[in-house]
């Protein structure tokens, strides 16, 4: 069943039954979730290292933008906040964001930003 259709979607597509089975006190299930938020935050770390938000004594403040189904509260599970009290350890000043907009709309939002600076930059060069 993983392997014939690996897609994101359809593995993400679980995650509310695994909760629920969680959450109901399945050990298997617990185990399932706290590895993946282990797995999510070790990617998230290697990010933050990479792009050196954190500085170099791993201590610089930064947003950290939390998106997506995942990674939204349920009723004993909060993923989320699990992957952040893991990121936190390493690095404190990391500042979770939750956004009011969906990705795509944010992004149409920092390019029409970017977009009418250069109109008021070429209005004062003219």
């Amino acid at each position: 069943w993983t392997y014939a259709d690996p897609s994101w979607a359809r593995i993400a597509a679980l995650v509310p039954v695994v909760v629920s089975c969680a959450e109901a006190g399945d050990e298997v299930a617990n185990k399932i979730l706290k590895e993946a938020v282990q797995e999510l935050a070790l990617s998230v770390k290697a990010v933050v290292q990479r792009l050196g938000l954190c500085g170099a004594d791993r201590k610089n403040s930064f947003p950290l933008v939390m998106v997506g189904g995942v990674l939204e509260a349920n009723q004993r599970w909060d993923i989320g906040r699990e992957v952040m009290d893991f990121i936190s350890k390493d690095y404190p000043g990391a500042h979770p964001i939750r956004p009011k907009v969906e990705p795509a709309v944010g992004a149409a939002l920092l390019a029409l930003n970017e977009f009418m600076k250069e109109c008021v930059q070429e209005a004062y060069r003219r």
